[in-house]
C-alpha cells in the first residue's frame, strides 16, 4: 500500500467519524499547534480537526475553496519510518491509478533539522482543473508527521508556502 493510499485511508476514517471532527477555528488552529509551529499561508483558514486510532488531523481551506492543506501527525514513532521510506520510493514519473496523481518532482529538503523528501504530485480534477499536491514527511512535536497541501494551478502555485519550526 503507498503513501497516497495510507493518506486517503486516514482522511476518510477521519471525516466518516464526524464525532471526533470539529470545525472551531480555535480548536483546528490548536490540533495544527500541537503538531508544528508555522505561519498559516494568506488566504488559508481553519476547516476541521480530529483525532482518532492514534492520528491527528488539521486541515486548512483556502477561502476560494480550490486549495487545502493537511496536516496529520501519529504518535506511533514507527509510522516515521515507513512514511519516509515510501515517499522516498516516489520518483518522477509513478502514478497511482486511485488517486489519479502523477510524480512531477522529488526534492531533499530540511525540516525541523531532519532531512526528507519533498514529493510533488500533479492531476486533474473531474472538472478538468489541474492541481499540484506536495507530501512532506517531519518529525512533528509528538511524533512523525506529514504535511499535504493540494493547490489549483491557476488559483495558487506552491511558492515559499510558510516556513515550518
Amino acid at each position: 500500500m503507498n503513501i497516497k493510499s495510507i493518506s486517503l485511508a486516514i482522511m476518510i476514517v477521519l471525516l466518516t467519524a464526524c464525532s471526533v471532527c470539529k470545525t472551531d477555528a480555535n480548536k483546528v488552529s490548536s490540533a495544527a499547534s500541537e503538531i508544528v509551529d508555522f505561519d498559516l499561508p494568506a488566504g488559508f483558514a481553519p476547516e476541521y480537526t480530529g483525532s482518532l486510532m492514534g492520528y491527528t488531523v488539521a486541515s486548512f481551506r483556502r477561502e476560494d475553496g480550490h486549495n487545502h492543506m493537511y496536516m496529520r501527525q501519529s504518535e506511533k514513532d514507527t509510522d516515521g519510518e515507513k512514511l519516509e521510506q515510501m515517499l522516498e520510493e516516489l520518483v518522477p514519473g509513478a502514478s497511482d491509478p486511485h488517486t489519479r496523481l502523477t510524480v512531477s518532482e522529488t526534492r531533499p529538503v530540511t525540516v525541523r533539522r531532519q532531512e526528507t523528501t519533498l514529493v510533488i504530485s500533479e492531476r486533474d480534477n473531474s472538472d478538468g482543473e489541474s492541481y499540484r499536491q506536495a507530501t512532506l514527511a517531519f518529525p512533528g512535536k509528538s511524533g512523525p508527521a506529514q504535511l499535504v497541501p493540494s493547490l489549483s494551478l491557476s488559483k495558487a502555485g506552491i511558492r515559499n508556502l510558510w516556513t515550518l519550526s
